[in-house]
């Protein structure tokens, strides 16, 4: 008896128990190509894996649930950020930009099945490049600008025109929100915005500090 029921044939597994096994072998994937791009392009990416929930709350904390108009998100990655934005600002179009081609090209085959490709524009190139294209360009400057970009791994002269651009291309309540591993940056990003909010968030893994730089001088925010 006890071999007859080990031989049986076992019922196929359910569509829910199916779909588990996608989504987690899909967040494996993305995990592991995060993982190699931090490796292979540290520069770039600045981490090994992708910001984590702690932190892409803290980021977003300041955008309003009903925000309509325009934010910019400079790394995107994975897209770990750009989803939950997409989530917490349904009436929001987000343009996306993200530097490394297969993050880029991930990225932007996930927001075509998630059906956000009407709301998620994604911009595969530098940062400094999408940039100067809105500041040349003749449409609605952004409120917000989020950024993971490593800024310590730039280079001093680098860093300080990319902050400047950022600056340039904000509308004039615009707030840059950026996140970093540590405070070495705080006076760079303070020579550009002299309104600046430091938060520390202990529970991301490494710990992280965000930023939020605003472009002209907010209520109860003193100069830092």
């Amino acid at each position: 008896m006890k071999s007859a029921l080990l031989s049986a044939p076992q019922p196929p597994p359910s569509r829910s128990r199916r779909l588990r096994r996608a989504a987690l072998s899909d967040f494996a994937a993305k995990y592991a190509r995060f993982f190699w791009a931090g490796l292979v392009k540290h520069g770039q990416t600045g981490g090994i894996v992708p910001s984590q929930r702690f932190l892409i709350e803290k980021m977003i904390a300041s955008v309003p649930e009903a925000y309509s108009g325009r934010l910019v998100e400079l790394g995107a990655g994975t897209g770990a950020l750009t989803f939950r934005l997409a989530a917490r600002c349904p009436a929001a179009r987000i343009l996306a930009c993200e530097i490394n081609p297969a993050l880029a090209r991930d990225l932007g085959r996930n927001l075509k099945n998630a059906g956000l490709g009407d709301r998620v524009e994604l911009f595969a190139g530098s940062a400094t490049q999408l940039l100067s294209n809105l500041d040349n360009g003749n449409a609605p400057r952004p409120d917000f600008v989020i950024s993971g970009i490593p800024l310590g791994n730039m280079g001093r002269e680098r860093a300080h025109a990319l902050i400047g651009s950022v600056r340039r291309v904000l509308s004039e309540k615009g707030r840059y929100i950026q996140f970093q591993h540590s405070l070495l940056d705080r006076k760079k990003i303070r020579m550009c915005f002299p309104h600046l909010r430091t938060t520390p968030v202990l529970l991301n893994f490494p710990p992280a500090v965000v930023y939020c730089a605003f472009k002209s001088a907010p209520a109860g925010v003193q100069p830092a």
